[in-house]
């Protein structure tokens, strides 16, 4: 009997081999070797944190923290290191999406004669 979860594992170590993968463990580097770049990556991960436990709770965001939100979102834009980071992790995840569409697509086909 085949084990999904050996082919799942092998498949994330696969995944560190992509160019994707590398290129985000780069930039990733990159945000800790600068010290300006690493503290504002760590702030911006904390409120957005903050907003999303307060979301799920269910509490509306305060005045204060939209605020705050702002200008950290707006110094990150300004970071050439964090903004290379996202990037590439916008790439990594698109990579992933694609292959999420290919392990899924036997149980679209098995819905596929519903549809019709």
């Amino acid at each position: 009997m085949i084990n999904v979860y050996d082919s799942a594992n092998q498949l994330a170590e696969d995944l560190k081999q992509t160019p994707e993968y590398k290129a985000l463990q780069d930039a990733v580097q990159k945000v800790k070797q600068d010290e300006n770049s690493s503290a504002l990556f760590k702030k911006m991960d904390e409120v957005q944190t903050e907003i999303i436990t307060a979301q799920q709770a269910g509490k509306p965001l305060s005045a204060d923290m939209q605020k705050t939100y702002k200008e950290l979102n707006e110094e990150v834009q300004k970071d050439k290191n964090i903004v290379n980071l996202l990037a590439v992790e916008q790439g990594l995840y698109k990579l992933i999406d694609d292959l999420q569409k290919t392990f899924t697509n036997p149980i679209n086909d098995l819905y596929a004669d519903l549809r019709k």
